[in-house]
């Protein structure tokens, strides 16, 4: 069945541009036509949606978030819940995800798998959920506190081990691969500015994806720990809390996509009587530098694609645009710019863009109407009440 959407101001992402007097057609899950209502020359009978006053825009995506974790003051916490109530929890997690307008995530580590169950779950229609591009396990090198999150990690030491651990997870369905580059500041233990797997290491890692035409995500905080990854070829780093210089170059020289989680740190400093003292006493000392060594990113050329860590300390799935609002508040980017790092950029970084992040013909017709100008204001995104409605191939969602 065909719809019209028209009457509607439409933000494509494909453009820095917004479109008045708008037309959007959707033909069944696919968008047939997206642009000015003067030149849709198709004027058979349709079914026609009036949405004059309203805004459309490329359902949003949050490039690093973890399922299975529910927000928790602290994190350990997580490990006194049996894994099938996680995983029953993780997939009301990624319903309140969609309906929050975000149709696609990247899952970049999750205990014992419960990932690839959620997903499934999703694509069989048991429950509504983003489309889910998802890592299994991250692959991390022996170190300190990886027995915080108990069957998160998949412990690896050397090349052939790293190989192994890469292969382990695309053999159960992995879409892409996460490993650690340098330490954390969640992990008691965790160094986050010291180098953790080898560059051979994450070499060995990032050629088993490539093989399957599959990408790997790396965390690294520290300066020698990205370069490391950059170097090995990782498509994204994650966080880049104390990237310098010489780090930013590097991903600027290599197109590598920068994720910055930026404001879970002061939903941290928020709790402090909450949040386990280690990782206040880490996160304390970065986030000032943080949104400088960003917007020196941006300005380096690095391509920055909105993620949240959502599932961390009180950071909840749902609020994802939490992340949006606050590149824009702290002038990190533009209104328009922070929205095409949740769509078009977003996509790009997860290789999804064939498929998602902008609203053109041939494109998987997921959109978000709002009753708001989000660049005008874009807390509008991340207020439910001026969320008009969600589609995910077309299907309305809320």
């Amino acid at each position: 069945m065909t719809v019209i959407y028209k009457n509607a101001t439409l933000i494509t992402g494909a453009t820095d541009q917004a479109i008045p007097d708008a037309v959007l057609v959707v033909d069944n899950e696919t968008i047939l036509y997206a642009g000015p209502s003067k030149d849709w020359q198709d004027r058979n009978e349709h079914e026609v949606v009036d949405l004059d006053g309203h805004w459309i825009i490329p359902g949003l995506i949050d490039c690093h978030i973890h399922m299975d974790l529910y927000g928790f003051g602290d994190t350990f916490q997580e490990n006194l819940v049996e894994d099938k109530l996680r995983t029953l929890r993780s997939a009301k997690l990624m319903s309140d995800t969609l309906c929050a307008g975000f149709t696609t995530i990247r899952n970049v580590g999750t205990v014992n798998h419960i990932d690839f169950a959620v997903k499934a779950g999703i694509e069989a229609g048991y429950f509504k959920g983003p489309r889910i591009c998802t890592s299994g396990k991250i692959i991390s090198m022996t170190c300190s506190g990886t027995e915080y999150f108990d069957g998160m990690y998949r412990v690896a030491d050397g090349v052939d081990d790293c190989r192994k651990a890469a292969r382990e997870q695309l053999k159960e369905g992995a879409d892409c691969l996460k490993l650690m580059a340098t330490g954390a500041v969640m992990n008691p233990g965790g160094v986050p500015g010291a180098a953790q797997l080898n560059e051979d290491e994450i070499r060995a890692v990032v050629e088993e994806g490539l093989k399957l035409g599959k990408h790997t995500a790396a965390h690294a905080h520290g300066a020698d720990g990205i370069i490391n990854a950059v170097n090995a070829g990782v498509r994204t780093i994650e966080h880049g809390t104390m990237a310098d210089e010489r780090a930013i170059e590097s991903m600027a020289a290599a197109g590598t996509y920068l994720v910055p989680t930026m404001s879970l740190h002061d939903l941290f400093m928020a709790h402090i009587d909450t949040v386990p003292e280690f990782m206040i006493e880490k996160s304390s000392r970065m986030q000032d530098d943080y949104i400088d060594i960003v917007k020196q990113a941006v300005k380096a050329g690095v391509p920055i694609a909105m993620g949240t860590d959502a599932g961390t300390n009180y950071n909840y799935h749902g609020n994802n645009a939490a992340e949006i609002v606050y590149l824009v508040e702290k002038e990190i980017l533009s209104p328009m710019t922070a929205i095409q790092a949740s769509t078009r950029v977003a996509a790009e970084a997860i290789q999804m863009a064939d498929r998602v992040g902008t609203l053109e013909p041939g494109k998987l017709a997921d959109f978000i109407v709002l009753d708001r100008d989000p660049v005008e204001n874009i807390r509008t995104l991340a207020e439910p009440k001026h969320i008009h409605q969600v589609f995910k191939g077309g299907a309305p969602v809320l």
